[in-house]
Protein backbone atom coordinates (compact mmCIF):
# COMPACT_ATOMS: atom_id res chain seq x y z
CA UNK A 1 0.00 0.00 0.00
CA UNK A 2 2.89 2.50 0.54
CA UNK A 3 4.15 1.89 -2.94
CA UNK A 4 0.51 2.25 -4.18
CA UNK A 5 0.66 6.01 -2.34
CA UNK A 6 3.97 6.94 -3.83
CA UNK A 7 3.71 5.04 -6.91
CA UNK A 8 0.28 5.13 -8.23
CA UNK A 9 -1.67 1.87 -9.85
CA UNK A 10 1.33 1.19 -12.19
CA UNK A 11 4.75 1.14 -11.74
CA UNK A 12 7.85 -1.17 -12.39
CA UNK A 13 10.48 -3.01 -9.99
CA UNK A 14 13.19 -5.16 -10.09
CA UNK A 15 12.43 -9.47 -9.74
CA UNK A 16 15.03 -12.34 -9.31
CA UNK A 17 17.88 -12.69 -11.77
CA UNK A 18 18.20 -8.77 -12.53
CA UNK A 19 14.17 -9.79 -14.03
CA UNK A 20 11.68 -6.53 -14.30
CA UNK A 21 8.24 -6.59 -13.44
CA UNK A 22 5.55 -4.68 -13.88
CA UNK A 23 3.14 -3.91 -11.14
CA UNK A 24 -0.35 -3.40 -12.19
CA UNK A 25 -3.70 -2.65 -10.41
CA UNK A 26 -5.32 0.13 -12.36
CA UNK A 27 -8.72 -1.18 -12.98
CA UNK A 28 -8.55 -0.89 -17.25
CA UNK A 29 -5.47 -2.58 -17.20
CA UNK A 30 -6.48 -5.31 -15.18
CA UNK A 31 -9.68 -5.77 -17.18
CA UNK A 32 -7.69 -6.20 -20.12
CA UNK A 33 -5.00 -8.41 -19.05
CA UNK A 34 -7.87 -10.96 -17.65
CA UNK A 35 -10.38 -10.64 -19.90
CA UNK A 36 -10.09 -8.16 -23.14
CA UNK A 37 -7.16 -9.94 -23.89
CA UNK A 38 -7.92 -13.36 -24.08
CA UNK A 39 -5.28 -15.51 -23.05
CA UNK A 40 -2.34 -13.29 -24.39
CA UNK A 41 -0.85 -13.12 -20.38
CA UNK A 42 -0.80 -16.77 -19.31
CA UNK A 43 -0.05 -17.78 -15.77
CA UNK A 44 3.97 -17.52 -15.08
CA UNK A 45 5.53 -20.44 -15.28
CA UNK A 46 6.73 -20.54 -11.04
CA UNK A 47 3.34 -20.59 -10.30
CA UNK A 48 1.89 -23.39 -12.86
CA UNK A 49 4.89 -25.03 -11.72
CA UNK A 50 4.02 -24.68 -8.21
CA UNK A 51 0.20 -25.30 -8.49
CA UNK A 52 0.84 -27.73 -10.86
CA UNK A 53 2.90 -30.00 -8.42
CA UNK A 54 -0.34 -29.72 -6.03
CA UNK A 55 -3.20 -30.25 -8.32
CA UNK A 56 -1.94 -31.42 -11.47
CA UNK A 57 -3.21 -30.21 -14.96
CA UNK A 58 -6.96 -29.12 -13.71
CA UNK A 59 -8.95 -25.80 -14.06
CA UNK A 60 -6.84 -23.52 -12.17
CA UNK A 61 -3.36 -24.30 -14.37
CA UNK A 62 -4.73 -24.56 -17.70
CA UNK A 63 -4.28 -22.24 -20.43
CA UNK A 64 -5.95 -21.28 -23.45
CA UNK A 65 -7.83 -24.03 -25.95
CA UNK A 66 -7.48 -26.14 -23.17
CA UNK A 67 -8.83 -24.04 -20.32
CA UNK A 68 -11.54 -23.46 -22.42
CA UNK A 69 -12.10 -27.12 -23.07
CA UNK A 70 -12.29 -28.20 -19.38
CA UNK A 71 -14.41 -24.98 -18.65
CA UNK A 72 -17.10 -25.76 -21.07
CA UNK A 73 -17.03 -29.48 -19.81
CA UNK A 74 -17.74 -28.17 -16.64
CA UNK A 75 -19.91 -25.45 -16.69
CA UNK A 76 -23.07 -27.21 -16.10
CA UNK A 77 -21.90 -27.73 -12.70
CA UNK A 78 -22.45 -24.58 -11.84
CA UNK A 79 -25.84 -23.54 -13.56
CA UNK A 80 -28.55 -22.32 -11.30
CA UNK A 81 -30.69 -24.70 -11.57
CA UNK A 82 -27.80 -27.11 -10.35
CA UNK A 83 -26.78 -24.94 -7.32
CA UNK A 84 -30.40 -24.77 -6.00
CA UNK A 85 -30.00 -29.13 -6.36
CA UNK A 86 -27.07 -28.71 -3.90
CA UNK A 87 -28.86 -26.19 -1.12
CA UNK A 88 -30.33 -28.67 0.81
CA UNK A 89 -26.95 -30.45 1.27
CA UNK A 90 -25.36 -27.47 2.18
CA UNK A 91 -27.86 -26.78 4.76
CA UNK A 92 -27.43 -30.24 6.15
CA UNK A 93 -23.90 -29.77 6.61
CA UNK A 94 -23.89 -26.48 8.23
CA UNK A 95 -26.81 -27.82 10.52
CA UNK A 96 -24.44 -30.65 11.35
CA UNK A 97 -21.85 -28.23 12.28
CA UNK A 98 -24.54 -26.15 14.56
CA UNK A 99 -25.14 -28.98 16.01
CA UNK A 100 -21.47 -29.65 16.69
CA UNK A 101 -20.41 -26.59 18.26
CA UNK A 102 -23.37 -26.24 20.51
CA UNK A 103 -21.75 -29.52 22.40
CA UNK A 104 -18.55 -28.22 21.93
CA UNK A 105 -19.77 -24.99 23.81
CA UNK A 106 -21.78 -27.00 25.97
CA UNK A 107 -23.91 -25.71 29.55
CA UNK A 108 -20.83 -25.30 31.69
CA UNK A 109 -18.22 -23.36 29.40
CA UNK A 110 -19.16 -20.23 29.60
CA UNK A 111 -16.39 -17.74 28.21
CA UNK A 112 -14.61 -20.53 26.25
CA UNK A 113 -12.76 -19.30 23.38
CA UNK A 114 -13.36 -21.43 20.30
CA UNK A 115 -11.19 -20.62 17.23
CA UNK A 116 -13.30 -21.10 14.20
CA UNK A 117 -11.69 -21.86 11.46
CA UNK A 118 -10.94 -25.67 12.03
CA UNK A 119 -15.19 -26.12 11.85
CA UNK A 120 -15.65 -24.01 8.72
CA UNK A 121 -12.88 -25.72 7.34
CA UNK A 122 -14.24 -29.22 7.90
CA UNK A 123 -17.70 -28.43 7.02
CA UNK A 124 -16.43 -26.86 3.74
CA UNK A 125 -14.41 -29.67 2.91
CA UNK A 126 -17.34 -32.38 3.62
CA UNK A 127 -19.79 -29.77 1.52
CA UNK A 128 -17.17 -30.25 -1.47
CA UNK A 129 -16.48 -33.73 -1.54
CA UNK A 130 -20.19 -34.73 -1.45
CA UNK A 131 -21.96 -32.17 -3.94
CA UNK A 132 -18.51 -32.23 -6.30
CA UNK A 133 -17.48 -36.00 -6.25
CA UNK A 134 -19.68 -37.85 -4.13
CA UNK A 135 -17.15 -38.09 -1.64
CA UNK A 136 -16.84 -38.46 2.32
CA UNK A 137 -14.43 -36.67 3.42
CA UNK A 138 -15.99 -37.25 7.61
CA UNK A 139 -14.24 -34.01 8.52
CA UNK A 140 -17.09 -32.91 10.93
CA UNK A 141 -17.13 -36.35 12.81
CA UNK A 142 -13.25 -36.29 13.00
CA UNK A 143 -13.52 -39.97 10.84
CA UNK A 144 -10.68 -41.39 9.12
CA UNK A 145 -9.60 -39.77 5.75
CA UNK A 146 -6.75 -40.16 3.90
CA UNK A 147 -7.14 -37.53 1.39
CA UNK A 148 -7.59 -35.33 3.93
CA UNK A 149 -5.23 -35.96 6.10
CA UNK A 150 -2.78 -35.42 3.35
CA UNK A 151 -4.41 -31.96 2.74
CA UNK A 152 -4.31 -30.60 6.06
CA UNK A 153 -1.29 -27.91 6.66
CA UNK A 154 -0.14 -28.73 2.67
CA UNK A 155 0.67 -24.82 2.40
CA UNK A 156 2.00 -23.95 5.58
CA UNK A 157 4.30 -27.25 5.65
CA UNK A 158 5.74 -26.80 2.10
CA UNK A 159 5.62 -23.13 1.48
CA UNK A 160 5.76 -20.77 4.70
CA UNK A 161 9.25 -19.33 5.73
CA UNK A 162 10.67 -20.85 2.35
CA UNK A 163 14.86 -20.89 2.77
CA UNK A 164 16.64 -18.62 0.19
CA UNK A 165 17.70 -21.32 -2.34
CA UNK A 166 14.21 -22.68 -2.43
CA UNK A 167 13.28 -19.03 -3.74
CA UNK A 168 15.53 -18.49 -5.98
CA UNK A 169 14.73 -22.22 -7.11
CA UNK A 170 10.94 -20.83 -7.45
CA UNK A 171 12.31 -17.86 -9.59
CA UNK A 172 14.57 -19.51 -11.85
CA UNK A 173 11.40 -21.07 -13.33
CA UNK A 174 10.40 -17.48 -14.63
CA UNK A 175 13.94 -17.52 -16.50
CA UNK A 176 15.31 -18.84 -19.69
CA UNK A 177 17.05 -22.01 -17.76
CA UNK A 178 15.98 -25.44 -19.49
CA UNK A 179 12.82 -26.90 -18.12
CA UNK A 180 13.61 -30.13 -18.43
CA UNK A 181 17.24 -28.86 -16.30
CA UNK A 182 14.60 -27.73 -13.70
CA UNK A 183 12.97 -31.05 -13.40
CA UNK A 184 15.66 -32.59 -12.33
CA UNK A 185 16.35 -30.59 -9.34
CA UNK A 186 12.13 -31.01 -8.51
CA UNK A 187 13.91 -34.59 -7.74
CA UNK A 188 15.65 -32.94 -4.52
CA UNK A 189 13.68 -34.39 -1.96
CA UNK A 190 12.78 -30.60 -0.34
CA UNK A 191 9.69 -29.93 1.65
CA UNK A 192 8.17 -27.88 -0.89
CA UNK A 193 8.41 -31.03 -2.79
CA UNK A 194 7.47 -33.48 -0.63
CA UNK A 195 3.99 -32.36 1.16
CA UNK A 196 2.28 -31.29 -2.65
CA UNK A 197 3.03 -34.67 -4.10
CA UNK A 198 1.98 -36.57 -0.95
CA UNK A 199 -1.59 -34.79 -1.31
CA UNK A 200 -1.17 -34.78 -5.46
CA UNK A 201 -0.95 -38.72 -5.26
CA UNK A 202 -3.14 -39.21 -2.62
CA UNK A 203 -5.69 -37.25 -4.75
CA UNK A 204 -5.01 -38.98 -7.80
CA UNK A 205 -5.11 -42.36 -6.67
CA UNK A 206 -8.98 -41.56 -4.29
CA UNK A 207 -9.70 -40.03 -8.24
CA UNK A 208 -9.25 -43.12 -9.81
CA UNK A 209 -11.42 -45.06 -7.16
CA UNK A 210 -14.21 -42.25 -7.44
CA UNK A 211 -14.21 -42.46 -11.53
CA UNK A 212 -14.11 -46.16 -11.91
CA UNK A 213 -17.25 -46.20 -9.75
CA UNK A 214 -18.84 -43.39 -11.88
CA UNK A 215 -17.97 -45.43 -15.09
CA UNK A 216 -19.59 -48.90 -14.39
CA UNK A 217 -22.45 -46.53 -13.37
CA UNK A 218 -22.69 -44.97 -17.14
CA UNK A 219 -21.70 -47.88 -18.59
CA UNK A 220 -24.39 -49.82 -17.11
CA UNK A 221 -26.71 -47.25 -18.21
CA UNK A 222 -27.92 -45.94 -14.48
CA UNK A 223 -26.79 -42.48 -15.63
CA UNK A 224 -28.98 -40.22 -14.15
CA UNK A 225 -28.02 -37.53 -16.07
CA UNK A 226 -26.78 -35.47 -12.87
CA UNK A 227 -24.67 -32.52 -13.51
CA UNK A 228 -22.66 -32.91 -10.49
CA UNK A 229 -18.82 -32.37 -11.45
CA UNK A 230 -17.97 -36.39 -10.49
CA UNK A 231 -20.87 -37.55 -13.67
CA UNK A 232 -19.76 -34.75 -15.96
CA UNK A 233 -16.09 -35.81 -15.94
CA UNK A 234 -17.27 -39.49 -16.64
CA UNK A 235 -19.00 -38.42 -19.44
CA UNK A 236 -16.15 -36.51 -20.68
CA UNK A 237 -14.11 -39.70 -20.08
CA UNK A 238 -16.39 -41.62 -22.70
CA UNK A 239 -16.61 -38.78 -25.51
CA UNK A 240 -16.12 -39.10 -28.89
CA UNK A 241 -16.18 -35.72 -29.57
CA UNK A 242 -12.28 -34.20 -28.54
CA UNK A 243 -13.89 -30.94 -27.45
CA UNK A 244 -15.69 -32.71 -25.12
CA UNK A 245 -12.81 -34.87 -23.68
CA UNK A 246 -10.70 -34.60 -20.49
CA UNK A 247 -7.65 -36.87 -20.02
CA UNK A 248 -7.20 -39.24 -17.30
CA UNK A 249 -5.00 -36.79 -15.73
CA UNK A 250 -6.86 -33.87 -16.19
CA UNK A 251 -9.77 -35.69 -14.63
CA UNK A 252 -7.67 -36.68 -11.94
CA UNK A 253 -6.80 -32.90 -11.53
CA UNK A 254 -10.24 -31.56 -11.07
CA UNK A 255 -10.52 -33.87 -7.87
CA UNK A 256 -7.44 -32.14 -6.30
CA UNK A 257 -8.50 -28.77 -7.88
CA UNK A 258 -11.69 -28.43 -6.62
CA UNK A 259 -10.71 -30.31 -2.85
CA UNK A 260 -7.90 -26.78 -2.39
CA UNK A 261 -10.30 -24.66 -4.05
CA UNK A 262 -13.52 -25.28 -3.17
CA UNK A 263 -13.22 -25.39 0.70
CA UNK A 264 -10.39 -22.84 1.60
CA UNK A 265 -11.71 -20.08 -0.48
CA UNK A 266 -15.11 -20.38 1.90
CA UNK A 267 -13.50 -21.55 5.15
CA UNK A 268 -10.90 -18.20 5.29
CA UNK A 269 -13.29 -15.57 3.60
CA UNK A 270 -16.17 -17.30 6.51
CA UNK A 271 -13.77 -16.71 8.91
CA UNK A 272 -12.86 -13.06 7.96
CA UNK A 273 -16.72 -12.06 7.76
CA UNK A 274 -17.02 -13.27 11.22
CA UNK A 275 -13.94 -11.53 12.34
CA UNK A 276 -15.18 -8.19 11.01
CA UNK A 277 -18.57 -9.07 12.45
CA UNK A 278 -17.02 -9.15 15.53
CA UNK A 279 -16.15 -5.84 15.38
CA UNK A 280 -19.15 -4.65 14.30
CA UNK A 281 -21.82 -5.82 16.65
CA UNK A 282 -24.01 -3.48 15.17
CA UNK A 283 -23.72 -4.69 11.81
CA UNK A 284 -23.84 -7.97 13.32
CA UNK A 285 -27.12 -7.88 15.24
CA UNK A 286 -28.83 -6.04 11.44
CA UNK A 287 -27.90 -9.35 9.60
CA UNK A 288 -29.33 -11.54 12.62
CA UNK A 289 -32.83 -9.02 12.40
CA UNK A 290 -32.81 -9.45 8.35
CA UNK A 291 -32.58 -13.19 8.54
CA UNK A 292 -35.39 -13.37 11.05
CA UNK A 293 -37.60 -11.18 9.10
CA UNK A 294 -37.03 -13.10 6.18
CA UNK A 295 -37.76 -16.34 7.79
CA UNK A 296 -41.15 -15.40 8.82
CA UNK A 297 -42.08 -15.07 5.50
CA UNK A 298 -41.11 -18.60 4.52
CA UNK A 299 -42.21 -22.25 5.05
CA UNK A 300 -39.46 -24.17 6.46
CA UNK A 301 -35.71 -24.06 5.15
CA UNK A 302 -35.03 -20.75 3.35
CA UNK A 303 -34.34 -20.78 0.20
CA UNK A 304 -31.88 -19.78 -2.95
CA UNK A 305 -33.89 -16.65 -3.40
CA UNK A 306 -34.58 -16.08 0.06
CA UNK A 307 -30.50 -16.05 0.39
CA UNK A 308 -29.87 -13.72 -2.55
CA UNK A 309 -32.76 -11.30 -0.71
CA UNK A 310 -30.95 -10.81 2.41
CA UNK A 311 -29.23 -8.00 0.82
CA UNK A 312 -27.15 -6.93 4.06
CA UNK A 313 -25.41 -10.41 4.10
CA UNK A 314 -24.94 -10.24 0.73
CA UNK A 315 -23.23 -6.73 1.22
CA UNK A 316 -21.30 -8.33 4.11
CA UNK A 317 -20.02 -11.10 1.75
CA UNK A 318 -19.19 -9.03 -0.91
CA UNK A 319 -17.44 -5.98 0.82
CA UNK A 320 -15.32 -8.62 2.97
CA UNK A 321 -14.08 -10.13 -0.32
CA UNK A 322 -13.08 -6.71 -1.77
CA UNK A 323 -11.21 -6.23 1.59
CA UNK A 324 -9.71 -9.88 2.31
CA UNK A 325 -9.34 -10.96 -1.53
CA UNK A 326 -8.50 -15.00 -1.02
CA UNK A 327 -5.92 -14.50 -3.10
CA UNK A 328 -4.30 -11.48 -3.46
CA UNK A 329 -1.87 -11.04 -6.57
CA UNK A 330 -1.46 -13.04 -9.86
CA UNK A 331 1.70 -13.40 -11.69
CA UNK A 332 1.27 -13.06 -15.59
CA UNK A 333 3.56 -13.11 -19.05
CA UNK A 334 2.99 -11.49 -22.18
CA UNK A 335 2.95 -14.11 -24.72
CA UNK A 336 2.94 -11.57 -27.36
CA UNK A 337 3.94 -7.97 -27.49
CA UNK A 338 0.75 -5.67 -26.52
CA UNK A 339 -0.31 -2.54 -25.60
CA UNK A 340 -2.00 -2.52 -21.86
CA UNK A 341 -4.47 0.30 -21.93
CA UNK A 342 -4.97 2.54 -18.36
CA UNK A 343 -7.93 4.46 -16.84
CA UNK A 344 -5.98 7.04 -15.79
CA UNK A 345 -2.60 8.56 -17.15
CA UNK A 346 0.76 8.15 -15.37
CA UNK A 347 3.92 9.96 -15.84
CA UNK A 348 6.82 8.01 -16.81
CA UNK A 349 10.30 8.18 -15.89
CA UNK A 350 10.93 10.52 -18.93
CA UNK A 351 7.96 12.81 -17.67
CA UNK A 352 6.45 11.73 -20.50
CA UNK A 353 2.45 11.18 -19.73
CA UNK A 354 0.94 8.51 -21.01
CA UNK A 355 -2.52 6.58 -21.41
CA UNK A 356 -1.43 3.31 -22.18
CA UNK A 357 1.84 0.90 -21.30
CA UNK A 358 4.09 -0.89 -24.77
CA UNK A 359 4.46 -4.29 -23.29
CA UNK A 360 6.67 -6.72 -25.11
CA UNK A 361 6.79 -10.59 -25.02
CA UNK A 362 8.41 -12.16 -22.00
CA UNK A 363 7.35 -9.32 -19.66
CA UNK A 364 5.95 -10.13 -16.07
CA UNK A 365 3.03 -8.63 -14.79
CA UNK A 366 1.91 -8.68 -11.11
CA UNK A 367 -1.72 -8.41 -10.63
CA UNK A 368 -2.37 -7.20 -7.33
CA UNK A 369 -5.79 -7.23 -6.63
CA UNK A 370 -4.94 -6.32 -3.09
CA UNK A 371 -4.45 -3.01 -3.94
CA UNK A 372 -7.05 -2.33 -6.56
CA UNK A 373 -9.73 -3.18 -3.66
CA UNK A 374 -8.28 -0.44 -1.65
CA UNK A 375 -7.94 2.09 -4.61
CA UNK A 376 -9.48 5.62 -3.57
CA UNK A 377 -10.24 6.35 -7.42
CA UNK A 378 -12.92 3.26 -7.19
CA UNK A 379 -13.92 2.73 -3.90
CA UNK A 380 -14.19 5.95 -2.58
CA UNK A 381 -12.34 7.74 0.23
CA UNK A 382 -12.86 4.92 3.19
CA UNK A 383 -11.06 2.38 0.50
CA UNK A 384 -9.29 1.22 3.26
CA UNK A 385 -12.06 0.49 5.50
CA UNK A 386 -14.65 -2.06 5.88
CA UNK A 387 -18.03 -0.67 4.85
CA UNK A 388 -20.92 -2.98 3.37
CA UNK A 389 -23.11 -0.03 3.20
CA UNK A 390 -21.09 0.54 -0.49
CA UNK A 391 -23.09 -2.56 -2.06
CA UNK A 392 -26.37 -1.60 -0.22
CA UNK A 393 -27.09 1.15 -3.32
CA UNK A 394 -28.41 -0.86 -6.28
CA UNK A 395 -27.20 -0.09 -9.68
CA UNK A 396 -30.20 -1.08 -11.78
CA UNK A 397 -28.70 -3.99 -12.99
CA UNK A 398 -29.52 -7.32 -11.90
CA UNK A 399 -26.63 -9.40 -11.12
CA UNK A 400 -25.96 -12.90 -12.33
CA UNK A 401 -23.33 -14.94 -10.42
CA UNK A 402 -22.22 -17.65 -12.47
CA UNK A 403 -20.08 -20.25 -12.17
CA UNK A 404 -17.42 -21.59 -9.02
CA UNK A 405 -18.08 -18.18 -7.40
CA UNK A 406 -21.54 -18.76 -7.45
CA UNK A 407 -21.58 -21.96 -5.37
CA UNK A 408 -18.93 -20.68 -3.17
CA UNK A 409 -21.01 -17.93 -2.31
CA UNK A 410 -24.41 -19.50 -1.94
CA UNK A 411 -22.28 -21.80 0.44
CA UNK A 412 -21.17 -18.33 2.39
CA UNK A 413 -24.55 -17.21 2.38
CA UNK A 414 -26.17 -20.58 4.35
CA UNK A 415 -22.73 -20.38 6.43
CA UNK A 416 -23.13 -17.08 7.64
CA UNK A 417 -26.38 -16.96 8.26
CA UNK A 418 -27.02 -20.12 9.89
CA UNK A 419 -24.04 -19.32 12.13
CA UNK A 420 -25.54 -15.80 13.11
CA UNK A 421 -29.00 -17.43 13.82
CA UNK A 422 -27.59 -19.28 16.31
CA UNK A 423 -24.37 -18.05 18.28
CA UNK A 424 -23.21 -14.00 18.70
CA UNK A 425 -19.25 -13.56 17.91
Amino acid sequence: MKWLQEYGAVFRIGGCFAQDVLMLSDPKALKYVLHTSGYQFPKSPDIVHLFGALIGSGLAVAEGTVHQRQRRILNPAFSASQLRQSLPLFQSFISKLINKLKREIGNDNAGRVIDVIPWTRKVALDIVGITAFRYHFNALDDGASELREALHNVFIESHASPSCLELLYIALWRTGVPKLALKILDLIPTRGQARPLRFKNCSYRIASEILQKQLEVVENGMDTADKDIVNLLARSYFAEDLDKQMSVDEIYSQLATFTVAGHETTAITVAWILYELSLHPFIQNQIREEISQRREHCRGDLSADDYDSLSLLNAVIKETLRLHPFISTSIRVASQDSIVPLSEPITTSDDSVVWNIPVLKGQTLMLSYYTYNRLPSVWGDDADKWNPERFLHPTGIKETNLGMYANLVMEMQVLVAELLSTFEF
